[in-house]
Parts: C-alpha cells; structure tokens; sequence
C-alpha cells in the first residue's frame, strides 16, 4: 500500500510538473507571434527618392559646386527622404542631352546654358548678345534672388508646356577667349583664328563678324578637339577655363569679357510631381540658396583663374573692348532689334 502510494504520490508531482514546464513552453510562443504582429504592423520605412542632377564640367567648378551644396542642403532638410546624386565632366550626356532627357523624364535635373535652352525658349537667345550684360553688379540685378529677369524665363518656360520646370539661374561668369595661334591685343587679331562655340547663331555671328572661324561642338568635346588641332582656341568662363586645364593645350589667354554666361538649373516636370509639396519647397528654396553660394564661388574663381593660368604659363593681353564693339556695332544693334521684349525688362531693371 506504501508502495502504491508512494508511487502515484511520484506519478502526481511528475503530471504538476509536466504542467508547470508546459505553461511556461505555452508562453514563449504566444510572446513571439505578439512581437512579429507588432513587426508586421509597423509601417516600412519609405525609400529616399533618388534625383540624378547632370552637369558637363568638372567638380571643382563653381556649378558642380553649386550643385553639390544643394544636393547637401535638400539631404539635411528632407532628413535623407530626397537625395540628389551629381554626375559631372558629362557622365550622363551633354547639355543638350540633359534638356531633353529632363523633358522626357529619363533625367532629373539638368545644369544646361543658357545657349542649349534657346533650343526650347528662342527668346533666352538674348542673354548671349555680347556687350548686352557688362558687369556682375548689373548681373545681379537681372538673376540674382529670382530677379526680374529670373522670373520672366522661369515663368516663360511654365508656360511653354516643355515638361521642364526652372528652378533658377546660376552663373557661369563672362567669357574670356583662348587660342594657340597669337596673343589676342585687338579685334583684328582674331582673324582666321578656328574656335569652339555653342550652338548658338549668336556667338557664331559674333565671331565671325570679328573675322574668326567659329565651329559649334560640345564643351565635353573641346578639348580633345585643341589637342588634335581640329580647333585653335575657344571661349568660355575663365574660372571654367581654369578648371578645365586649358593652358595644356592653349598658350594665349585675352580678357575680353564679351558675354555674359548664365546657366539654367532644370527639373523635369515628371520627378518634379513624385515630391510632396513639403519637399517640393525645400528643393525650390535650397535650389536659390546654393544659387547664391554658386555665384560668390565663381567670382572667388574668377579673380583666382587669371593669376592661375598665368603662373601656368599662359600669356595674358587685356583687349579694348570698345574696339571690340565697335567691330561688330551693326551685328550687335540686329541682335538687341530681335528681341525687344528682353531688352526691355534689362533697361528697366538696370535703370532702376
């Protein structure tokens, strides 16, 4: 009877204990599926929307440089939610490629001059008269802060219906002229002289009204083109001048300041509408502030750019740009008679 009792008083405690370690293997379970329904119901984290901004030069100029600030400033302001990646020295075409590929929505943001976007708004066209813009301080007053001339490309290309939305209007600076035939002292020295230039029929008339031979090619391919001797010069921003090492395959460098260079910052329409509205205005906002760290950049490089080139071995002639005017003056009054409407809103401003 002992035994007996003794033997289910050991079956008893092995069941209390059996249910004892039973509950607690219970628990454990239910635990897990309440924490992985708490995981399936945390919402995921959204994935940063990725904007690829294209630029031709390299990024020591002062529009990489422009673009770098504001891919830093739309980073730190929408908490990594927008992302610009820059692509510079033309990794994802050329300028022309940039506006296009914007309107079809193939590219995000584009650094295209003011030159190429003629090709979309003919009017833009009158920024490259030379002579017409003739300092930074009346620059300023027309671009600077979504100046009068800002806003009237920015809404001309609104309404246009190109897919293609302004953000603003940096500066690329005035053009200075290079070449590795002569130094540069007077107008008639650029005779004969082969030349890159834009596409644009307004450098090509101002050039070859000055007796040069102007070829229009991309900036990406000038210069292969000086090294192969396909071309003999070319003009540009100085600090772009600089930065693209020009004194390696040019000798001459002439201050002739004749065009005031501008370069617009475009959005295709297309990646424009995937942002809220939040942070569509921290891109427009941050876009105008590294606007402004753009310009006071390439005048830094601009009043740097001479002194580097000299020391790099480059001859430099300063030209009399009143000679230089009145070479062309009838070229010059046909371009201004071509687009009243431009010269209007600059004589106004600048009167101010």
């Amino acid at each position: 009877m002992r035994v007996l009792t003794k033997a289910l008083g050991v079956s008893l405690l092995s069941a209390s204990l059996f249910a004892l370690v039973g509950c607690g293997g219970q628990d454990k379970p239910a635990a897990s599926s309440q924490t992985a329904q708490t995981s399936q119901s945390a919402p995921a984290k959204a994935e940063p929307i990725i904007l690829r901004a294209g630029h031709d030069s390299p990024e020591t100029v002062p529009v990489a440089m422009g673009l770098a600030k504001w891919a830093e400033l739309v980073n730190e302001r929408t908490n990594g939610a927008v992302q610009i990646q820059v692509f510079n020295n033309g990794t994802v075409g050329s300028a022309s490629d940039y506006a296009v590929n914007c309107q079809l929505g193939t590219l995000d943001i584009g650094a295209v001059n003011q030159s190429v976007m003629t090709s979309f708004i003919s009017d833009i066209a009158a920024v490259d008269i030379p002579y017409l813009i003739t300092s930074y301080e009346e620059a300023d007053k027309l671009f600077a802060n979504n100046g009068p001339l800002t806003q009237y490309y920015t809404n001309e290309i609104a309404k246009a219906g190109i897919n293609i939305i302004n953000m603003d209007v940096w500066e690329v600076g005035f053009r200075e002229f290079t070449n590795s035939i002569r130094p540069i002292k007077s107008a008639s020295d650029i005779s004969g002289i082969k030349l890159r230039v834009m596409d644009s029929k307004i450098h090509q008339g101002f050039w070859r009204a000055l007796g040069a031979d102007p070829v229009p090619m991309s900036w990406g391919e000038a210069y292969t083109a000086l090294q192969q001797k396909a071309i003999d010069g070319v003009e540009n921003a100085i600090s772009v001048l600089d930065g693209n090492n020009i004194n390696e395959v040019n000798q001459y460098l002439a201050m002739t300041d004749h065009n005031y260079s501008s370069i617009f910052i475009i959005f295709s329409e297309k990646s424009w509408n995937k942002l809220t509205p939040e942070q569509q205005k921290i891109v427009q906002e941050s876009a105008r502030e590294a606007g402004k760290f753009e310009r006071e950049e390439q005048r830094r490089q601009a009043k740097a750019a001479v002194d580097n080139l000299a020391k790099k071995g480059m001859t430099v002639t300063e030209v009399n740009k009143e000679e230089m005017k009145a070479a062309v003056a009838s070229f010059l009054e046909e371009q201004k008679a071509a687009y009243p409407e431009i010269v209007k809103v600059i004589d106004n401003t600048l009167a101010k």
